[in-house]
Order: structure tokens, then sequence, then C-alpha cells
């Protein structure tokens, strides 16, 4: 079926379930519009939206409706809001015979300068998450999988940013490119697709902004990531924590990472990459919207348009720079499994819990919340990376001491790996 006929029968679909674009939401930015917006994103009509299938699609015709509602323009180049690009699944799924189709979402707004209107900033999100779960998933109900938080609240959040800047365009002197990525909890294939057939030159991107799970506001702590993939980003923060003073950022250097932003932090792009942290329904059937903190993403959002607008109105580029640990650190795959979520806001040395899922290998050995993993086995644990490169060696059935700091005192935890296979059982 050729994919402009797929596009009518999806919106047709569309219309027969009754999924509407968000005609309430409004250029202000809010946590009524968010709700509006996570209504439709996350709701049973949509089918957990996995990439390839119906409630994707659909998901893509409603952020384009909305783009269009909104009065962001299509990129003359292409002539669609629709990218459209194929990838293949056959090396996760032996019963992929053919490649998987699937569209990013584009939408331009032009700036309201001459000549800096000929660059753009970015501001990304996918819209993808697993369907009925399965393959990703980290539980074995075959449910819908809503994906409210990942990542409905960060497409939820750039179709706000959107909106308003919509309204206030003349405030932006370089342009805006505003993209929902699908094919993100696949590999990234969405992003790496626009960075090999950008829609607009890398070399006049001046940055590309990041949303991926930012509903979960707990404790005021943001993380920020990628702060080392631009010697400006550092000043430009301080400044904008001066005049918004909400949160308890946790700033991290490197422009790598299980999202969109790398994708573009490897073609050379500064990137920035907002995100509230894992949790217990991260992956799960329960990461539904009703769970969403919508006070906290709108706090959010207020900082990144800040943000946003300081970037677009800069005269001058942003440079790009490699973080140092990014050209030492590698990529580790393991096949244990632990249970332990780690605690990415955390600053100190080790890896901190934040959440122990209810039996695993964790909650089996006496793992708790706010532990501190310093060692496994004979090998020190300074951070994340050591810690999975440190998995690595393990298999499961294998039984390795944990030490852990639990409330200033070292506590030795004998634990028995599970299998990473079975992590959802």
């Amino acid at each position: 079926m050729n994919i402009s006929l797929r596009s009518t029968i999806y919106l047709i679909f569309l219309l027969a379930s009754g999924i509407s674009h968000a005609q309430k939401t409004s250029a202000p930015i809010s946590a009524k519009d968010l709700r509006e917006r996570l209504n439709v994103l996350a709701s049973d009509s949509l089918a957990g939206r996995r990439t390839g299938e119906i409630g994707c699609d659909k998901a893509a015709e409603y952020i384009a409706k909305e783009f269009k509602r909104i009065g962001l323009d299509v990129i003359d180049r292409s002539q669609t809001y629709l990218q459209q690009y194929e990838f293949s699944e056959r090396q996760f799924d032996s019963t992929k015979k053919t490649p998987t189709k699937a569209a990013n979402v584009v939408g331009f707004l032009k700036g309201s300068d001459k000549e800096l209107s000929k660059q753009v900033v970015i501001i990304g999100a996918h819209y993808d998450h697993l369907g009925m779960g399965e393959r990703n998933a980290l539980d074995s109900v075959k449910s819908i999988h809503y994906g409210a938080d990942d990542n409905a609240s960060g497409t939820a959040g750039m179709l706000e940013l959107a909106e308003y800047y919509a309204k206030h365009r003349k405030e932006i002197k370089r342009s805006l490119i505003f993209i929902a990525f699908s094919g993100e909890e696949e590999g990234l294939f969405g992003s790496i697709h626009y960075c090999k057939d950008p829609l607009w030159s890398l070399e006049k991107t001046q940055a590309m902004i990041n949303m991926d799970m930012i509903g979960r506001l707990k404790d005021s702590v943001l993380i920020v990531e990628g702060m080392g993939s631009s010697p400006k980003w550092d000043a430009l923060m301080q400044s904008i924590v001066k005049e918004k003073k909400p949160f308890r950022l946790r700033l991290k250097q490197s422009g790598t990472g299980p999202s969109d932003h790398s994708s573009f932090y490897r073609k050379q792009v500064p990137v920035l990459f907002f995100f509230t942290n894992f949790h217990k329904d991260y992956h799960r059937a329960t990461d539904t919207k009703d769970k969403i903190n919508y006070d906290g993403e709108t706090q959010i959002l207020n900082l990144v348009s800040a943000i946003t607008k300081k970037v677009a109105n800069d005269p001058t580029k942003y440079p790009y720079t490699v973080v140092a640990e990014d050209t030492t650190k590698k990529s580790t795959t393991f096949g244990v499994y632990v249970g332990g979520v780690p605690d990415y806001g955390y600053d100190g040395e080790g890896v901190k819990i934040s959440e122990v899922t209810p039996g695993s290998p964790a909650a089996k050995a006496g793992l708790k919340g706010d532990d501190i993993i310093i060692k496994v086995g004979d090998q020190s644990i300074k951070n994340i990376y050591d810690y999975t490169a440190e998995l690595s060696k393990h298999k499961p059935g294998n039984t390795t001491n944990f030490i852990v700091i639990r409330s200033g005192e070292s506590v030795t935890i004998p634990l028995i790996f599970g299998s990473r296979k079975e992590s959802h059982q």
C-alpha cells in the first residue's frame, strides 16, 4: 500500500476514534494544556504508539494536525510535515521480514531576523513507545503500554513550546524546527535518519534541545545533560537560573545517552537534554497519565522556553566541543538483571539506587532505595559506567557481594544475578 494512501487511511482512523486536535489549548504554556495533550497521546486509542503500528501513525497525524493548527510551516524541501523513512527490525526480531515504515513529524517556524533566520534551533522529542509491551518492556503484561512519561510528556511539551512560539514568533531571531521522532525505542532510528538526511543543514543548526521523560518532576530535581557539548552552555544556564529558581539542577557533561540528542551530538551539533529521572513505571504498562506532575512539567517548559529564546537570539555561534569522557567510555552490554533503578540525579561517587523493583534480585538480596553502590565484587564503582562494565563480566546465577553505603554505614549484600531476558517475569 503506498504511503500517501496509508496516511489518508490513518487520518480516517483518527477521526473515527474520536481523536481530534487539542482545540482547547492556547499559546500560554499551562498544566491544563499539557493535560489535554496527554489525554490524546497517552490514550487507549493510540495503543501505546509503537513505531510501525497504527497507533503510532495516528499519533503522527495528530501531531501534524497540531502543527498546522498552531501555524507551523512545512519545510520547503519536503512539502509535508511527515519525513518518512524505513528501518529493519530483523536484528531484534527475526520474524520481521520487511522493513518497518515510520515517520518523523517536522514543523518549521521562521525567525524574525533576515540573516539569523537562515540558521535554526531544533526542539525535539520522540513520540513512539512500546505498543502492547513485549520486547522492550520491563513487565510481562500484554496490554497497552501508555508511555505517558516516556515520552508523551516530552511530545506534549514540544507541542506546547511550538504553540507558544508560533504566537510569539517576532521574539525569535533564528528559525525554530520542531521534530517529533519515531523509532526511538527501537534504536534512535528517527533521529539517526534525520541526521543522515537533514531537512535543514546541520552546519546551520545552532543547537538541538531534547526532552525525554520530563513528566515526573520530584523534589524539584531536573537533570540536564549535554552541558559539555558547547563551552557556552555553562554561562547560559547560570544566567537562566538567576531568573528562574524552582529547580535543583543536576548538570551532566556528556552529550551521549539513550535518547535522540545523541544522534545530533555525533554530528557535531551542541545539545541539551532535559530529563526528570527514571522511576518504577519506566517501560511498564503503569506509566499512565494520572502520574504526570503537570505543574512540574509546566515549570520545566518555562525554563526550556527561556533557554530556547536566548540560544535563538544570540548573534554568535554556539561552538561544538567533544566531552572528554565521551571519547573514553565504551558502550557496554550485559546479560544480568539486578532490579535497582539508578538515580541519575545523584552527583556523588558511586551509583545511587532510587527505586528497587519488587521481586527482583535486588529486592530479594535486600538492596534499598537510597543505597549507594560503591563496590561490586572486587571492583570499585565510581559511576554508572564502572557499574555497567562490571555487570558485563557476570552471568545469571552468579553470586556477588554488593557493598553499599546506607545511612552513612558500609553494608555488604550478597546478590544472585538474574537474567535480563527474564527481567520482566
